[in-house]
């Protein structure tokens, strides 16, 4: 896209400045012009939900043209545009916005379901997103104005956004702006240089609502409050007798380091298919309901028909993988059970005598217990993948070298792509004991949180059980140093096969466009290292409940994933998922088979 010189607009005439200087109003539009410009301000909107039709490339550079003549400090022109129509750049930035937005639901007690009933970004289903920057140039460089407010680089920025946002609306374009994100989250996603600040991520393409309101107005979140209120006169609190030229009142007229294997591996992954949001939504908005009404429910069937290209079937055929291996880690007594139950476990669920195989029997779903790394004889019925039989102990050095790492990803990657081909949902759990102080510990080492908060009771720890495990933790942390940043060192070095195993079936059923339940604490941070390498497999990913161990929730909202249920379920292999398969199921009955109100007779909203 080229960029040239616009002329002034229609009717601008410089030259007359002098012949208006001594008439006050003699700048002012005709009343026809002010009207036009007192509806743009009114009408102005944040919007959340988009056509996908593009905006055309003139009406683009429209845009951009009128921000970039907004007043600058020095006429330094600080602002800067990244343009993003990349898919995986937007589920990535996407991902962003659902972990804070999860972050920012524990500050509004109360109202936090409201706040989560609310639509607050449309990074996905917007054709276009902007990321408006600002470049305050060198440290060094003198800028006439700048020196006293050194923030007014930002400004300038603002009021660039706000000359592009009204342009938009008089194009019949809509801009939202997001504001869930951290912004060295976003200068890491877009290569921004470190004197760069990304100060507004904005949705821009054809609304596909027209909302007459705010929508956190319309919402009963917050009512927009009179100009009198605002305005002080002289003095900070001194309210004005009254305003000189009072302002009438308006009418309502939306990242880890890896491996050349896993590049190779994580071949053909795309992004689900955003544009189908609109398709279902839209088809949703039809039927005999209030839109929106069945909340989680309706986000559920559009994040399951992005992925696949269909809300959920009728009947769901479905898959559910459980993947166990053993620890050496609980030899330092991390667990009330010896490691040998790992394979008792394992077999008596292959046979159907527990949680998950009476729920898998009942949901006439296939089952497949897999052995990755147990440390005892084959269990008859479980299926063998065995890598090595168990990691060694954290607290002495790695759980495991390079080439086991890599191996029991390959495992559960192929185990993925096998039952990913027969199904047309997977859940995924895990057996093996001492794997939650392994998963505290994976945890810490891809976020950095400290071993306080990653650690919880397990299978029943006492308080002296718990303060032992967090030990341990701290213990491995420090032996191995594992690097954020490197997803799959910190498996190698502080995680277990099953960890790996997860992480490679996850990637395998987002590159088969699958979507994958996730169980608990354990499945949930294997998942999380697989969004670290390619952050489209959250696209994938669905959280069937939230378990009792508590940095689950952590977990969770590092991934941006609202749990379906939550039943203080702690049992592990995958029976939190398998509870949550009916409930997809039905939902996406409720989408098919409830009817649109022109064909029920009923009267739709005006």
């Amino acid at each position: 896209m080229t960029f040239e010189r616009t002329a002034l607009p229609e009717g601008f005439d410089d030259s007359r400045a002098r012949e208006r200087r001594d008439d006050p109003g003699g700048w002012r539009f005709p009343p026809s012009e002010r009207a036009a410009v007192e509806r743009v301000i009114a009408e102005r909107r944040d919007i959340r939900r988009f056509r996908p039709e593009p905006v055309p490339e003139d009406v683009l550079r429209r845009l951009l043209e009128a921000a970039n003549r907004a007043p600058s400090v020095g006429l330094g022109q600080p602002w800067r545009f990244v343009l993003v129509t990349s898919d995986e750049t937007k589920a990535a930035m996407q991902g962003l916005a659902a972990k804070e937005r999860l972050v920012q639901e524990a500050h509004f007690d109360e109202r936090a379901r409201q706040f989560l009933d609310l639509k607050i970004e449309g990074v996905r289903e917007a054709p276009l997103s902007i990321c408006v920057c600002c470049d305050p140039g060198p440290p060094d460089r003198e800028v006439l104005g700048r020196h006293t407010i050194p923030e007014t680089d930002l400004y300038s920025v603002a009021c660039a956004i706000q000359n592009l946002w009204l342009a938009a609306r008089a194009e019949g374009v809509g801009v939202g702006w997001v504001s869930f994100y951290r912004p060295e989250d976003v200068s890491e996603l877009l290569g921004l240089p470190a004197h760069i600040v990304p100060v507004a991520w904005l949705c821009v393409g054809y609304p596909d609502e027209r909302p007459t309101r705010p929508g956190l107005e319309a919402a009963g979140w917050a009512a927009r409050r009179p100009v009198e209120e605002l305005v002080f006169s002289e003095r900070w609190g001194q309210a004005p007798q009254e305003l000189s030229n009072p302002v009438p009142p308006v009418g309502e007229p939306g990242s880890g380091v890896a491996p050349a294997w896993w590049t190779t591996l994580a071949a053909g992954l795309r992004p689900a298919d955003a544009a189908v949001i609109t398709r279902i939504r839209d088809e949703s908005d039809e039927l005999v309901k209030p839109r929106g009404s069945l909340g989680a429910l309706e986000e559920l069937v559009e994040r399951f028909a992005a992925a696949t290209g269909g809300p959920p079937p009728r009947r769901m055929r479905a898959a559910i993988a459980v993947l166990a291996a053993d620890h050496g880690v609980t030899t330092r007594g991390v667990s009330l059970f010896p490691s040998r139950v790992s394979g008792q476990v394992a077999a008596a669920a292959a046979r159907g005598e527990t949680a998950v195989g009476v729920l898998a029997g009942a949901l006439d779903a296939r089952l497949v217990v897999a052995d990755v790394g147990l440390a005892g004889p084959r269990a008859p019925g479980v299926r063998n993948l065995r890598v090595a039989p168990g990691t060694a102990d954290i607290t002495a050095g790695p759980a495991m070298d390079e080439e086991t790492a890599r191996r029991a990803v390959e495992a559960g990657h192929a185990l993925g792509t096998e039952l990913a081909a027969s199904a047309d949902v997977l859940a995924v759990g895990e057996i093996g004991i001492g794997n939650t102080t392994v998963a505290s510990t994976l945890l810490a080492a891809l976020t950095g949180l400290e071993p306080e908060r990653v650690c919880g009771r397990g299978t029943g720890l006492d308080a002296q059980g718990l303060a032992r495990k967090r030990a341990v933790v701290a213990e491995a942390l420090a032996m191995n140093a594992p690097d954020p940043a490197d997803p799959l060192a910190c498996i190698r070095l502080v995680g277990g096969l099953e960890l790996g195993a997860l992480t490679g079936f996850v990637l395998a059923a987002a590159q088969s466009r699958t979507p994958v339940v996730l169980d608990g604490f354990a499945t949930a941070v294997a998942a999380l290292a697989a969004c670290r390498l390619s952050p489209a497999v959250r696209d994938y990913l669905v959280a069937g409940h939230r378990s009792a161990e508590p940095a689950h929730q952590l977990v969770l909202v590092e991934l941006g994933l609202e749990p379906l249920l939550d039943l203080r379920l702690r049992l592990g292999e995958a029976s939190g998922a398998a509870l949550a398969l009916p409930l997809i199921e039905l939902a996406g009955r409720l989408h098919t088979e409830m009817r649109r109100f022109d064909e029920a007779g009923v009267d739709g909203p005006e």
